[in-house]
């Protein structure tokens, strides 16, 4: 049964709000669990299955068809895995002290358990607001109606100049896909690209690369204003530095927060960017209550202190446990209680042909951590330099005392962020930088060099060490 369902009362066992990774992986976790129990996912959108990594992509249209992205449509999840289904379905509140969902068209549903899985929302500055809306030519791009908007716009109207608001990952993206065919400007409001995920130097290279083709351009300024026309098409966008750069549409990538503020009702413990505190198995500190994906803060593996990690990984995983856990009761035979292993942050995203990378903490974080942290920068190649190897730009961030590795980042050329996985792996391990300078690489000219950039960078902080 899927989204037409009009019945004004519905009473289920299980409860999913939100759809996506971690609400589908809860739906599919709890119906192998729990084959007989009633489960019901909601979501406020009209897609759930999608893969939303690929957005940039679909939006420039470098991936031709949407059917690419769905992996399911409401109706063949509903049917392949026996889960009622309602799209278009937002949950605006919850009845005080009793477990039932009140929906915006006035249907309520009964639920014995709840997996909260509305995920992360886009952050909209207040000038950027239109109405109820952002107004014509101005998106965000967090979910797959963000990208048809976008697209059907850049389709139909190309404009000629296109204004990101914001440097993070989503909003480069944006600007390599959509820069392909019109000039970008991104506005980046601290001064340099990626500051959540590269330290500085590495930063300028992905700036100089960006910039070279003469399409992206890149202002160090903070966007404080919107200039539209009547019908609130956007005119050009205003810096805080006086700048009025003029523009056919906007982008806005400032960020991303936790979509808890509905549940707010329940008495969910949240943290100071209001995600959702749990415990490696995906429970609240209310009964009968469970959260995953990007509204949760999950145990993060270096520090072990509860983390919001917004990645596609964590909210599969999450999922995957919380809907087990959920319905582990309704079917106790079927093994233990699912937990969750502490998470390593791990990001990666290709511009411009670069790879760019990292994985745990940076050095700023990790001393923020209390960690006595220092950090080695070396260049290495990606493979025998007499075969065109080129540079692979590495920074690895480890504790002096113990030398435990606590993080890392390279910009090189495609397949280096590969070596982030290394990295991962080993901070899980709670690995030094001698286990990682002693790991055995593979060699051969033509596909890696004798010394790989990681365990050069292994060796560069064990002199520095001694």
């Amino acid at each position: 049964m899927t989204g037409t369902n009009m019945e004004r009362a519905f009473g289920t066992d299980l409860l999913i709000v939100g759809g996506t990774a971690a609400g589908t992986a809860a739906a599919v976790a709890a119906r192998r669990a729990a084959p007989g129990a009633r489960i019901l996912l909601v979501d406020k959108g009209h897609d759930v299955a999608y893969s939303t990594c690929e957005l940039p992509m679909y939006a420039g249209g470098q991936i031709a068809a949407e059917e690419a992205l769905v992996r399911y449509t409401p109706d063949t999840f509903s049917g392949t895995f026996g889960v009622d289904v309602w799209t278009g379905a937002e949950v605006v509140g919850f009845a005080p002290g009793g477990r039932t969902a009140r929906l915006a068209d006035g249907r309520r549903v009964s639920w014995q358990r709840l997996i909260v899985a509305v995920g992360a929302h886009a952050i909209i500055p207040p000038f950027a607001e239109w109405e109820e809306g952002l107004g014509p030519g101005v998106f965000v791009l967090r979910t797959l109606s963000d990208a048809r908007r976008i697209r059907e716009r850049f389709t139909t109207e190309p404009p000629a100049h296109v204004v990101v608001i914001g440097a993070g990952y989503t909003g480069l993206e944006a600007a390599v896909a959509l820069g392909q065919d019109t000039r970008v400007s991104v506005v980046a409001p601290q001064g340099r690209l990626l500051p959540s995920g590269l330290s500085e130097p590495l930063s300028r290279i992905v700036a100089e690369r960006l910039t070279a083709g003469g399409r992206i351009t890149i202002r160090a300024a903070r966007a404080t204003g919107l200039d539209r026309a009547p019908d609130g098409r956007p005119l050009a966008v205003i810096t805080d530095d006086g700048e009025r750069i003029g523009c056919g549409a906007v982008i806005v990538a400032t960020g991303i927060r936790p979509s808890a503020d509905v549940v707010a009702q329940l008495g969910l413990r949240r943290d100071d960017v209001g995600a959702i505190r749990v415990t490696s198995a995906m429970r609240t500190n209310k009964p009968h209550i469970w959260a995953a994906g990007d509204c949760a803060a999950i145990p993060e593996a270096v520090t072990g202190r509860p983390q919001w990690i917004p990645l596609a990984m964590n909210a599969f995983r999450s999922g995957r446990v919380a809907g087990r856990n959920a319905v582990f009761s309704l079917a106790p035979s079927s093994g233990r209680p699912a937990t969750l292993s502490p998470a390593v942050a791990a990001f990666a995203v290709r511009l411009a042909g670069l790879d760019v990378a990292h994985a745990g903490l940076r050095l700023e974080m990790a001393r923020a951590a209390g960690f006595s942290a220092d950090s080695v920068d070396i260049v290495g190649a990606s493979h025998s330099r007499s075969l065109g190897g080129e540079d692979v730009h590495m920074r690895l961030v480890h504790d002096t005392k113990r030398g435990v590795l606590l993080g890392a980042e390279t910009v090189g050329p495609p397949g280096s962020a590969l070596r982030m996985n290394t990295v991962a792996a080993l901070i899980r391990l709670r690995a030094t930088v001698d286990d990682l300078e002693a790991s055995d690489t593979v060699y051969h000219p033509d596909v890696s060099p004798l010394h790989d950039p990681l365990r050069v960078a292994a060796r560069t902080a064990q002199k520095r060490r001694s």
